[in-house]
């Protein structure tokens, strides 16, 4: 599995899933099962790959104005959420964080652990037994600058999109990494 067909692999299944998020998820499981174990081990590098690239404080900032307070565990599944969208999404994102506004209306699904575990109930089920040696890499803090969310100046400078979508949404609460 190349990086390519990887991230042909999670586009093809959001679109087979209609977009429905939660589907998109359980196809892409049905996908990982039909494939070799060191098929579903190396989408499990890559897809870890995509996490380390968005592990940083202003995806994480930007996940906390879309999303209201984030615990630290969420963090995970908002990563994986946002690498369901494949490629183009994961880029962006990463590029600029202020585009997770136009994830707005599937926000319902951010927290949501539809992929945790996934990739490894797959190897599983290829295998028969539990990935021995596989240990996902990755930073172990967030890296970049960190916005001060309660500077209401410094939040719409870095984030406009967002900061007009939180004008817009008070129910959601303080946008703050607990």
């Amino acid at each position: 599995m190349d990086e390519d067909r990887f991230w042909t692999l999670i586009e093809e299944c959001r679109r087979e899933s209609g977009n429905d998020t939660e589907f998109a998820a359980r196809v892409l499981f049905r996908r990982l099962r039909k494939f070799d174990a060191a098929t579903v081990i190396a989408f499990a590098q890559l897809w870890e790959q995509a996490v380390s690239s968005l592990y940083s404080w202003p995806v994480t900032d930007a996940a906390c104005l879309l999303l209201g307070p984030v615990e630290e565990d969420d963090l995970r599944h908002i990563l994986d959420w946002i690498i369901s969208y494949g490629r183009t999404v994961v880029e962006r994102t990463a590029r600029d964080p202020d585009s997770l506004a136009d994830l707005a209306a599937d926000a319902g699904n951010a927290r949501a652990d539809w992929f945790r575990g996934f990739i490894t109930e797959a190897y599983i089920v290829v295998s028969g037994s539990w990935p021995l040696g596989y240990a996902p890499e990755g930073p172990e803090d967030l890296f970049g600058d960190r916005t001060d969310l309660d500077d209401p100046t410094a939040v719409h400078r870095r984030f406009p999109r967002l900061a007009t979508f939180r004008r817009g949404h008070p129910e959601l609460g303080t946008p703050e990494l607990r």
